[in-house]
């Protein structure tokens, strides 16, 4: 799997291209992990993984979404998902985490919502 980030309106998102799956190596899921961890290190952090190129998930990747969500919560953040496919979408209804997670349709959605309800880091920067 690859990574791209960008900021943008106070949101980071991490564009998922590839497999989110289980590998011998784990080599599918660290760059997830890794891109996770940096990006919690502050408080507060709103972070968006756009789906569209996601081209496979299977349960050990969607427990690494759900750990993600644990980690970004843990730390007083937020995390969103993208534009989940129609699998993807299908799967965490399945697994009734479709209640858990903070989802948008597109990013134009995402960036209307984070601008409408903005992060507490991002409101006390705006009044800083």
């Amino acid at each position: 799997m690859n990574i791209t980030h960008r900021s943008v309106r106070g949101v980071t998102l991490l564009d998922l291209t590839g497999r989110l799956a289980v590998s011998p190596s784990d080599a599918e899921v660290a760059p997830l992990r890794a891109a996770i961890g940096r990006l919690t290190a502050g408080a507060g952090a709103h972070i968006a993984l756009n789906l569209t190129g996601l081209t496979y998930l299977d349960a050990r990747g969607l427990g690494e979404l759900v750990a993600a969500l644990n980690t970004v919560r843990g730390r007083g953040g937020r995390l969103t998902l993208v534009a989940p496919s129609p699998r993807v979408a299908k799967m965490l209804t399945v697994t009734r985490l479709d209640s858990v997670f903070e989802r948008c349709n597109s990013e134009g959605e995402l960036l209307a919502h984070a601008y409408q309800h903005p992060s507490p880091d991002v409101q006390a920067a705006a009044y800083a």
